[in-house]
């Protein structure tokens, strides 16, 4: 075989390699992506077939011819180093490519063999990196990095001997030893291919098994901590479908609502709402399918038919597309806090009730009527309507009040005003005591004629 079909060889396979590189990313079944591994390959393929088609004479087309094979050994070096665990850094790269540019340019100055010779020690170092990379790996070393290493330090080796030969023993390159050094490069590059393309592949592979082990172990640690957290929290957790069925509860929702987490699973949220509160439901559905997210409070029923107070905060769960998928809460039980609040209002009106009630008659005390004959005149400015008020009170009660006792003379006061009540009915009427046994009625939107 000679030269020529050597190279051509090296040329097509490294093409082909490149191809297959490409179609494997393209198609998203390459096992891990490598970076600057097909920039390698296209350059080895374009310096070796350049170098096929070279003329005897060393010009321009020798020169573009080593710059791309040397720069897709540079950039085979950086993919094995980073296939063997290690980074490279981008200035590094760039750095190193600029110095093989100008040191393969130079080269186009220098008499043969001289300017073949450097080219050679130059490959001989890049050829010398990846062994280097796979010897001292941080990763566990296997039978393939070991193989591997040991073919990319024998080319190293050639390439170092074929290059001292050049530039030690220049007449010896040129005459009856070309041959020799001319067919050990090639042979040795198209070797290294065939060697080295399945056994990257491989390492490929088994780095990207390794990143998907690491990545499931790491996804299946983080579930578990999730879980952990979730069924731990002391808060109520709750996930539903886009259907508004529970997909989810942790134990402390369960238990509160006296459920078992299975049996609260499958049901709509809907059911847990009491049936004054299921427009409640309706509602918050509603917000969740637009995107929206809300915190309220609500009662839920739980398994014993009690109703209890959550405190609920609710997210929307959406797609990238913006699709409605379900959604997720968190529920805190404030029934006490809910409970508390509820009889404070209830003593709060209650006390407001009975600082404007008159405790004897049970009807509107005097400060009732100064707010209400207050409210009532302000209204009367601006409508310009009509208002009444009716002050009286009874005549001879002190004599009546001597005569029978107080106890009768507070019943009487309470017939009046019991009286007064059901006569003065309108609910925009106010009856009260004034004061003693006095009385008053206020009657708005009514005339003179009208109240007598």
């Amino acid at each position: 075989m000679d030269l020529g079909t050597v190279m051509l060889l090296l040329a097509v396979g490294s093409f082909a390699f490149g191809l297959l590189l490409v179609a494997l990313r393209t198609n998203g079944q390459m096992p891990r992506e490598v970076p600057f591994w097909i920039l390698a390959k296209f350059g080895q393929a374009v310096g070796s077939l350049l170098l096929y088609l070279r003329t005897l004479t060393p010009g321009p087309l020798t020169v573009l011819a080593h710059l791309t094979l040397v720069l897709g050994c540079a950039y085979e070096a950086w993919a094995v180093g980073i296939l063997s665990g290690r980074e490279v850094p981008r200035r590094l790269h760039l750095r190193t490519s600029a110095v093989v540019v100008g040191a393969i340019l130079a080269t186009a100055f220098l008499p043969p063999p001289f300017g073949q010779g450097v080219v050679f020690l130059i490959q001989a170092v890049f050829y010398l990196l990846p062994s280097v990379f796979l010897f001292r790996t941080r990763a566990q070393k296997t039978p393939l990095k070991v193989i591997l290493g040991v073919c990319y330090l024998a080319a190293a080796a050639v390439l170092l001997a074929a290059g001292l030969v050049s530039l030690l023993l220049p007449s010896y390159a040129l005459g009856e030893g070309a041959g020799t050094v001319g067919m050990a490069v090639p042979c040795t590059s198209f070797c290294l291919f065939l060697i080295s393309g399945y056994i990257l592949l491989m390492l490929a592979k088994e780095r990207s098994d390794l990143l998907v082990a690491e990545m499931q172990k790491s996804l299946l640690e983080s579930q578990t901590q999730f879980q952990r957290v979730v069924e731990t929290a002391i808060e109520g957790i709750l996930m539903f479908d886009e259907e508004f069925r529970i997909t989810f509860a942790n134990e402390k929702m369960a238990s509160v609502l006296g459920y078992t987490p299975a049996e609260l699973v499958g049901r709509p949220y809907k059911s847990l709402f009491p049936s004054a509160f299921k427009h409640v439901a309706e509602q918050q559905e509603a917000r969740r399918r637009q995107g929206l997210d809300s915190v309220y409070e609500c009662c839920l029923v739980g398994k014993d038919g009690q109703e209890r107070w959550f405190l609920i905060s609710a997210k929307a769960i959406v797609n990238e597309a913006g699709r409605f998928e379900g959604s997720f809460a968190m529920l805190s039980d404030i029934t006490e806090r809910k409970t508390m609040e509820l009889a404070l209002e209830e003593t709060n009106r209650r006390l407001t009730e009975l600082s404007n009630t008159d405790s004897l008659t049970g009807i509107a005390n005097r400060r009732s009527f100064d707010k209400a004959l207050e409210r009532e005149y302000c209204r009367l400015e601006r409508t310009r309507s009509k208002l009444s008020v009716i002050l009286l009170d009874l005549d001879y009660f002190k004599a009546y009040n001597d005569r029978y006792g107080h106890v009768l003379g507070d019943q009487c006061l309470r017939q009046v005003g019991a009286v007064l009540a059901r006569y003065v009915g309108r609910a925009v009427d106010l009856v009260a005591r004034y004061g003693g046994e006095e009385f008053a009625c206020i009657l708005p939107d009514t005339d003179l004629r009208s109240s007598v």
